[in-house]
């Protein structure tokens, strides 16, 4: 079963170091594009046409999730109408002036969404709503105000990795469409997972690799990779099994000089091979499964206490600075518990990192 990172919440991937990234940890990379889209072929950008003809890239349909059982649909259409219909969302179209926008605005305040992506329920209460632009929409694209655009692709995402074939979570670059999939709520309403954070950590190619050469040395060096990403696996399953506090602080120490290691490897590999990358940062989140450790992060939690922030010196070729392992835990909401406890691996990934290399988190 391939690993795969489903991007969010358009097409078009954007180009740049988060792409590249997911190409050199990731098996493929996908995005979510209807069958019935006759504009596919044209749209997508000629660096994903070549990654879908190289095998990197696959299109993951909205059908995937329209085909699947009536309770599962229910639940998507459920919790977008939650957060459409709460005080928080409101309070956001307010900020974004939709409420007094001019016809001379409208391409600024309005996104489109394919037809094939979107439900007859949710057309209809976002008409009730008068969240879709009726005079701009037409047979092929609905016009969603922006904020209501980015939070129906984001639980897009969320449900089409759950009934996806492949090993898929989602992966966007940037903080706010995380939150709209995975809100943070009191211990009373959600259950505990751990942030792993590597700030400055993962060696990245740089904008100027071409992706030709990111894939052939995926192919030449499958053994180091494959090796590196087994070593972040185990770590995150070994956090997961935690017991106690101490143990999972332990196990992040131990952890330290394996990390340190393993990075100093695949960038001594990255620069045989002639590859220029630098350091970022990603971050994901774990679901917690032993019953014991339950207890203990909820009485952490209510302290509002991070569990370990570890200094990792790099010196890589001309590269030297300080990245940072972190573990912090946080309670998410419940609907999200079963996807959780479906993976051994982490079920949301954001690479957050700017291209500076200054951390924002």
């Amino acid at each position: 079963m391939k690993r795969t990172i489903l991007y969010y919440p358009t097409i078009n991937i954007p180009a740049d170091e988060w792409l590249r990234n997911a190409l050199l940890y990731w098996d493929e990379v996908s995005s979510i594009v209807p069958d019935s889209w006759d504009g596919y072929a044209i749209a997508l950008s000629p660096n994903i046409h070549y990654l879908k003809d190289e095998g990197q890239f696959r299109p993951i349909s909205p059908d995937t999730l329209f085909r699947a059982n009536r309770e599962t649909i229910a639940q998507f259409e459920s919790e977008f109408f939650e957060i459409i219909e709460s005080q928080n969302f409101r309070s956001l179209l307010a900020q974004s002036r939709f409420v007094s926008y001019t016809e001379i605005h409208r391409d600024k305040i309005f996104s489109r969404v394919h037809r094939d992506k979107i439900t007859y329920n949710i057309s209809n209460k976002l008409r009730d709503l008068q969240l879709i632009d009726e005079y701009q929409s037409n047979g092929e694209w609905w016009y969603f105000e922006n904020n209501t655009a980015l939070l129906y692709m984001s639980l897009l995402a969320k449900y089409l990795a759950d009934v996806d074939s492949e090993s898929t979570v989602i992966g966007t670059d940037n903080g706010v469409y995380e939150k709209f999939n995975f809100k943070t709520v009191d211990r009373k309403q959600g259950f505990p997972v751990v942030n792993f954070n590597l700030n400055n950590i993962l060696p990245t190619p740089k904008d100027n690799v071409p992706f030709e050469k990111i894939i052939d040395f995926k192919r030449k060096r499958k053994d180091n990779l494959l090796h590196f990403r087994k070593t972040l696996y185990d770590f995150q399953f070994q956090i997961a099994k935690s017991t106690n506090k101490s143990e999972l602080k332990n196990t992040a120490l131990n952890f330290q000089e394996t990390l340190s290691n393993g990075v100093k490897d695949l960038g001594a590999v990255l620069s045989d091979s002639k590859i220029d990358y630098g350091l970022k940062s990603v971050k994901s989140l774990i679901n917690i499964k032993s019953p014991t450790t339950l207890t203990i992060f909820g009485a952490l939690l209510n302290k509002s206490i991070d569990l370990v922030s570890i200094p990792l010196p790099l010196s890589l070729g001309i590269i030297s600075t300080v990245g940072t392992l972190e573990l912090a835990t946080n309670y998410v909401e419940n609907r999200n518990k079963k996807r959780a406890k479906l993976r051994e691996s982490p079920f949301s990934y954001i690479y957050y990192a700017q291209k500076e290399g200054i951390v924002e988190v």
